[in-house]
């Protein structure tokens, strides 16, 4: 068996049940987009704790990372008939967002071969602001709550496909 890179819990909840730093990276990022309030238009939403079950590893080439650096975050995404907004804030400070159009989404669950046991699922999207598609890794666990919000957001972007 794969050991996973990280502990994660997912809970559904409300937008304004999220960690207030994921509320106000949301918040932002939709007023920087001229996108209405998530508040009254989300389908579903989560919040997904993820704690490294190991240290960081360091390269020795010229102090560089050789793996990614394993932190400690919060991660929230909510889905909307329209959009699905995505923030990460890590313990030290450092924070993602993006948003796309969920008619242009496309969902793809981590090939434990390549990604170990990674849980989530990665979001394929031309995301506001950027030229090109490209996917991100949502993290999510395997409980309950992360798997009724990946249903959901799979229902919610079938059902966006077939609107266009």
């Amino acid at each position: 068996m794969i050991t996973p890179p990280y502990r994660r819990s997912t809970r559904l909840c409300t937008v304004d049940d999220l960690d207030a730093r994921l509320q106000t990276l949301l918040d932002g990022y939709t007023e920087q987009h001229l996108l209405r309030d998530l508040r009254p238009s989300a389908q579903i939403c989560c919040e997904t704790h993820s704690v490294p079950l190991q240290q960081s590893r360091r390269g020795l080439f010229r102090g560089r990372t050789r793996a990614p650096m394993m932190v400690e975050n919060l991660a929230a995404a909510v889905v909307t008939d329209t959009y699905v907004v995505i923030a990460l804030v890590r313990v030290d400070g450092e924070s993602v967002r993006l948003g796309g159009r969920l008619a242009d989404t496309v969902l793809e669950t981590p090939n434990p071969q390549l990604y170990g046991g990674d849980t989530g699922v990665f979001v394929h999207a031309r995301w506001l602001g950027h030229e090109e598609a490209s996917s991100y890794l949502l993290p999510l666990d395997s409980g309950p709550d992360g798997q009724a919000f990946l249903t959901r957001f799979r229902d919610l972007a079938a059902a966006a496909r077939t609107r266009t």
